[in-house]
């Protein structure tokens, strides 16, 4: 598979501590890739280090088929008083950069066709909300037709229809052949949109597809149990991933899919009433539990 970038042998030290170690890796080209991990697992130092933002204090980064790539930072948290309209902060940044008026007013343009932004383009940045104050951070990230699109958590706070939006741009993005690299903590976006994962463990990371992060299916049952159950005999012929009980009789199950049917029948035969039933990853657990730790680096 043909790569943006490679890391070759990158280490990275703030003061003391160790945040990434002798890491190798390449980055697809034309792909979205996901970085994943506990905070303060390194994440975040690996997109500056990408993006230019900071240096490696080891190895070195190389950029295929070129001695240079344009890269778009976003990063996680968006200015949140800024003065401008949507258009006069674009043509702002765009001339901070340097880009010829001419081309800067039309890329504006396009950019704001593709995010769905032109009836905004005069309205002040302060009045936004979350998800289109993303929308902007992104667009100005844009603005020089990057090769790569770097992200830090990009869903990050969004309700729904923010989240929903941003998940079809990135789409857009990448029918449009640009690399993307994010940070992220959402499983639906994963499941969606990237391509390839990069899981970081002890300063390390696992290069997978967004495929086999996630397991075969299980299914998450919930019963309401009769006042006499007893389900101990029950573990002995069906396997039960999880078991979760309370107060109100409650019991929450994951089971594995061959065997939901039987273990439906076991507790319905035995008084119980089913209250949920819906198809949950073998390994969301998994997932989750990457996002838990200390604070972010």
């Amino acid at each position: 598979m043909e790569a943006v970038l490679e890391l070759k042998n990158v280490t990275k030290k703030f003061k003391n501590n160790l945040i990434i170690e002798n890491l190798s890796i390449s980055i697809p080209l034309n792909q979205v890739t996901a970085i994943i991990g506990k905070n303060g697992s390194g994440k975040s130092t690996l997109l500056k280090m990408i993006g230019g933002l900071i240096k490696p204090d080891t190895g070195r980064i190389v950029f295929h088929n070129k001695e240079h790539i344009s890269i778009g930072y976003v990063p996680e948290t968006t200015p949140v008083s800024i003065p401008f309209t949507l258009s006069e902060y674009l043509t702002h940044m765009g001339k901070i950069r340097g880009l010829p008026k001419e081309w800067l007013e039309n890329q504006i343009n396009t950019l704001l066709k593709i995010f769905d932004m032109e009836n905004e383009r005069d309205i002040r940045i302060v009045h936004f909300s979350k998800g289109m104050k993303q929308k902007a951070a992104i667009m100005q990230a844009m603005l020089e037709e990057p090769d790569l699109l770097i992200m830090d958590e990009p869903l990050s706070g969004l309700d729904q229809k923010a989240q929903a939006d941003l998940e079809r741009l990135l789409m857009s993005l990448k029918e449009r052949n640009i690399s993307i690299m994010l940070t992220c903590h959402e499983m639906k976006l994963l499941e969606k949109v990237v391509d390839h994962t990069l899981v970081i463990r002890e300063r390390q990371v696992i290069q997978t597809s967004s495929q086999q992060l996630y397991g075969e299916f299980i299914n998450r049952v919930v019963f309401e149990l009769p006042n006499v159950f007893s389900i101990g005999e029950l573990k002995n012929t069906i396997i039960i991933d999880k078991e979760i009980t309370n107060e109100q009789r409650m019991i929450e199950l994951h089971v594995s899919e061959d065997q939901t049917n039987e273990v439906v029948k076991e507790f319905l035969n035995r008084g119980a009433s089913i209250k949920l039933l819906e198809p949950l990853h073998m390994k969301e657990k998994e997932f989750l539990g990457f996002f838990n730790g200390e604070e972010k680096a």
